[in-house]
Order: C-alpha cells, then structure tokens, then sequence
C-alpha cells in the first residue's frame, strides 16, 4: 500500500474538505503562535505527524478515542485523536476547556502542549512518555518494576492527584484512575493522563445531577 492509500484508508470520514486537497498550500495554523499556553495545529500538521494516523504509530486507543506517537516541532509527541462526542465536545466546549487545563502545571500530570480543532475533528496533543502506561509495565512481558520504581509511581501518582484535587484553581477531579491512565517518563516518573476529558465527564455529570435536583 502505498502513501496515498494509506492516507485515503485511515482518514476520518469528518475531515473537513480542505485537508484532503493535496496540490493546494496550506498555512500553517500555528505560525501566529505566541509561545503562552497550548499551541493551535491544524488537522494536516497533525496527519502529517502521525503518517496519517498510520496504525503503525498507534499507541493506544480509549473511551474518548486513539492515540498516536508523533513527531512535531522537532519532538516525539502523543497526539489523541478524540472521539466525536457532540455533547460535550462544540468548539466553544473544548476551547474553554483547553483554557482551563492549560493552566494546570504538575510534574506528576501529562502537560498538554496543544490542540486541533478542525471542522468535525478533534485533537489533542500531549506530552510523550516513552516507558508507556503503568499497565504496561504491570501486565505485559518485559522488565519487572522493583519496589523502589513501584513506591516512586504510587507517591508521585498520589501528588499528582492531590494537586488536582486540592490546589488546582478550579479544581479538577479525575474520574478514571487505573493504570492505563498512569504514563511513565523516562525515569519512571508517573504522569497522570486524560485530565481534559475527566473534567468534562465531572461537569457532565454534575449538570445532571443538578438538573435531577431542580
């Protein structure tokens, strides 16, 4: 299969016209970039970063969608495709909750380094860990995680979460906690992941019970 096919095979049925014309130029939709907060890609740079979206470069894939290994900006990235959640996941929706994880800054939490909103499509671009999910580490064959790398994952996946959930402004309260949700870097530091999603699975469901209440 050639580059072409494989393109036309993995690309999502919602991409939006523009990223399908390849004699066309395109601006790059991070050329304005300021260097504060998350920065903007369009849906072609990321493609463009994962071979698109190549089951080769899969890393993983969850309830809110797949995540690929990428290379952008001259390092290895982890770019999450989400799934196409129009409940929760409007452009306004996903802005303001970019805005609000944008802020949150923790050696213990995966940092969010940017963000894809591009017609029907939505992306995230995050923090690479090249050790992989603790469930990895814990399920699978390979090297066998001592005490010492065992006490260090569970104290900084504990700081991590006291973070979120006491000194973060607006706190931030995970939902999902489990190994898959636990990256660890090159030093076995442990990473928490998917804090985007979980706050806007902990506003869902809030606004739920609030309405059941009124």
């Amino acid at each position: 299969m050639n580059r072409a096919d494989r393109h036309n095979e993995t690309r999502d049925p919602n991409e939006s016209s523009s990223s399908h014309q390849e004699n066309r130029s395109y601006p790059s939709a991070s050329e304005n970039y300021k260097g504060i907060g998350p920065r903007p890609y369009s849906y072609r740079e990321l493609a463009n970063a994962t071979d698109h979206f190549s089951n080769n470069v899969l890393l993983g894939e969850g309830g809110f969608g797949q995540v690929y290994m990428g290379f952008l900006d001259g390092k290895y990235c982890a770019i999450k495709k989400l799934k196409n959640l129009r409940d929760v996941l409007s452009e306004e929706n996903l802005e303001n909750e970019i805005l609000v994880v944008s802020r949150v800054s923790h050696k213990n939490l995966v940092q969010l380094i940017g963000y894809c909103i591009d017609g029907a499509n939505r992306l995230i671009v995050l923090e690479y860990c090249p050790n992989e999910s603790l469930r990895s580490k814990l399920h699978e064959e390979g090297e066998i995680l001592d005490w010492q790398k065992r006490m260090k994952i569970a104290i900084g996946s504990a700081r991590g979460l006291e973070y979120l959930h006491e000194y973060c402004k607006p706190r931030i309260i995970h939902l999902d906690i489990k190994p898959d949700n636990i990256l660890l870097d090159n030093e076995f530091e442990p990473k928490v992941l998917d804090l985007l999603m979980q706050n806007f699975v902990f506003k869902k469901y809030c606004k739920i019970l609030w309405n059941s209440l009124v």
